[in-house]
């Protein structure tokens, strides 16, 4: 069966409906410090003290993960063309490698990369697409230990970036929506708050290039994204 494949739409969310969705996520975060803060004072020797602090503390966490997202998602959306300078790949590639070696490890990862070219581009920016990428690998894993494959080829006026592993897939549903703010595979139980592919989104498009997904449900996914060649 052929892998399916669905482009990202350019554009992402209305500013409305962003903003709808930020403000359910901080709410759901807030509410939950409040009440439990709440119950502590008024019962002070509570004895589900440890329970109730752990809610405080991981709302406290989840909103803290949120402003980092959001702050990441502005500083993509500020992106100047006329500041890009030439930007090894292979250097950005290995510097987050570098940054992710105690995850990597702790999940008995493997990447392999093919030699990538040298693109103009804001290399911080471009270092993000690529830790993004494979904390996604990392988050949406199998049993087995993740195994990562980058590869690069060129195509006309442009380079075709592709970022393999052999995690469960993206169900079909999915692929279109993946990279819109705050969507999440598996829902609320994510650790972060569901920008990642958003922002990776916005940074190649401020690039002139574009991101997709392909994937085949069970059989690994691959994450597809295009930057202009010199």
């Amino acid at each position: 069966m052929l892998p399916e494949r669905r482009e990202a739409r350019s554009g992402g969310l209305e500013t409305g409906e962003f903003l709808l969705h930020l403000s359910h996520d901080l709410r759901t975060s807030l509410r939950a410090i409040r009440v439990h803060a709440d119950m502590l004072l008024k019962y002070r020797q509570a004895p589900d003290l440890e329970e109730r602090l752990g809610i405080i503390v991981d709302g406290a966490r989840k909103i803290d993960l949120l402003a980092d997202g959001i702050a990441s998602y502005s500083i993509a959306l500020q992106i100047q063309r006329e500041l890009f300078q030439p930007a090894p790949m292979d250097v950005l590639l290995r510097a987050v490698l570098a940054k992710l070696d105690k995850e990597l490890r702790a999940n008995d990862a493997s990447v392999a990369s093919d030699k990538l070219p040298r693109i103009s581009g804001d290399p911080d920016r471009l270092m993000e697409v690529f830790e993004n990428l494979l904390r996604n690998a990392l988050r949406h894993r199998d049993a087995g230990p993740p195994q990562i494959r980058i590869s690069v080829e060129r195509q006309a006026e442009e380079w075709l970036f592709t970022v393999r592993d052999n995690g469960p897939g993206v169900p079909a549903p999915y692929l279109g929506s993946i990279f819109r703010p705050f969507v999440r595979l598996d829902g609320n139980r994510s650790p972060g708050p569901g920008l990642g592919l958003a922002i990776c989104r916005v940074i190649l498009e401020r690039h002139g290039g574009r991101i997709w997904a392909e994937s085949t449900d069970g059989a690994g996914a691959a994450f597809r994204f295009t930057l202009p060649a010199d």
